[in-house]
């Protein structure tokens, strides 16, 4: 169609073909095994269309001029159609009908459309102020820190290791031996998993030793080495491991930026619990100081601002049947999925304010400020379609969720189309 596809169009494009193959070879299966067949009046009735003149007309003519092997195709494709269509007709409905009553589909009470229409009428708006739990600053990681210090400690050691723990063993005899260097092992024999090329450990702080570290009570044996000293053969997560002191550990220094940085690391990745309280709990202060003051005031004070919502109804999951919350507040792109908190804020009376609340990274208050019910009627046509749609897209979701399907699209994709540049 002459547009021009970068290469991440290209796996949209695949996963779409995927799933309509999907849906064609469900659909055409469960027809031939109903018995269905298509008739040849069908088939006809069709073709006509294909073949007719200017008038709208079947032209013999046409039909005699398009050579065999396209009238076969157009056939074939014709009779696949009209069974597909005789699948999703019954199953999803159609715009035919007959007297008011769709002709297809399954049969519906007079008073759904009704009823889905009433849907969503009901709107709430809130104040939103948020604290980004991404921005936890430094000094308060280092007060958490100064209570586990020996986490932090940075220990001096070089390391090699092995695949199997017989090979440790002899190389350990060696080593001790003096049959072969440290370093020529390294070169020779190590696994790279923990080191550099030159055998010193790329993961020197003592928690992260203790994660590489297959059974904890072997920790000791490494962090209790003297100066040049091996190590017994230690089982890592990954391989079998001989350690060398290379020298004195370095304790915790919670002014040293590297040491915050990695602290800061260690609590996001292990420790958000600790920064979430953290957050909580001086969102509820804000909380306080809005309902002494004002909302201006706290923001001022705290150092953050608030955003007003536009009303919207909840809506669980985004359902195109009605509005979604705004996506001007970035933080409400984490609402829709998140049943606990939209209970929790929808639960709220005009000018209640809930709990502080984790939605994404952030710790988020909400005040509600009003609650009003939309009285616009939908087209009737237009909520039918939304329902199609809504529809196909459920048994879209079915199918690929099937275990019947195994669907390696991103494979595909990541070996055919995928370009990361050189």
């Amino acid at each position: 169609m002459g547009y021009e596809v970068g290469s991440e169009a290209y796996y949209y494009i695949f996963n779409q073909a995927f799933e309509e193959t999907v849906k064609d070879m469900a659909y055409l299966d469960a027809v031939e095994k109903s018995g269905y067949t298509v008739s040849e009046e069908a088939v006809n009735r069709r073709l006509i269309t294909y073949y007719a003149d200017e008038t709208g007309k079947f032209s013999k003519r046409i039909y005699n001029q398009t050579d065999k092997a396209t009238r076969d195709s157009v056939t074939e494709g014709v009779e696949k159609t009209l069974a597909y269509t005789r699948y999703t007709d019954d199953l999803l409905g159609s715009s035919l009908s007959v007297n008011g009553e769709d002709l297809y589909g399954a049969k519906t009470s007079s008073k759904e459309l009704g009823f889905i229409s009433n849907m969503g009428r009901k709107n709430h708006s809130f104040r939103v102020v948020t604290f980004d739990t991404d921005k936890f600053p430094a000094e308060e990681a280092a007060k958490w820190a100064s209570s586990n210090m020996e986490k932090f400690i940075k220990y001096n050691l070089s390391v090699i290791t092995v695949e199997t723990q017989s090979e440790a063993e002899s190389l350990l005899k060696q080593l001790n031996a003096n049959e072969i260097t440290f370093a020529d092992a390294v070169t020779e024999k190590s696994q790279q998993y923990y080191s550099d090329a030159q055998g010193k450990i790329s993961r020197p702080y003592q928690y992260q030793i203790e994660i590489a570290i297959d059974n904890k009570d072997d920790v000791s044996k490494i962090t209790s080495l003297e100066k040049d000293q091996l190590s017994p053969v230690v089982k890592t997560v990954r391989g079998f491991s001989i350690y060398r002191a290379d020298g004195a550990a370095t304790p915790a220094d919670f002014n040293d930026e590297e040491t915050l940085n990695v602290v800061l690391t260690y609590i996001k990745t292990n420790e958000h619990g600790y920064i979430e309280d953290y957050y909580i709990n001086i969102a509820n202060n804000f909380i306080a100081q809005a309902a002494k003051t004002s909302y201006d005031e706290a923001c001022e004070k705290f150092g953050v601002t608030y955003s007003d919502t536009t009303p919207f109804p909840i809506n669980y999951g985004s359902s195109s049947m009605y509005s979604a919350a705004p996506t001007t507040i970035p933080v409400l792109n984490n609402l829709s999925t998140n049943a606990d908190v939209l209970q929790k804020i929808f639960a709220l009376k005009e000018n209640e304010t809930c709990a502080p609340v984790l939605l994404g990274t952030s710790i988020t208050v909400f005040k509600c400020t009003g609650i009003m019910n939309d009285d616009t009627e939908t087209d009737m046509a237009t909520l039918k379609n939304r329902i199609a749609s809504a529809n196909n897209s459920s048994v879209t979701n079915a199918l690929m969720k099937s275990d019947k399907v195994e669907n390696n699209v991103w494979q595909a994709y990541f070996d055919n189309f995928a370009d990361f540049g050189d």
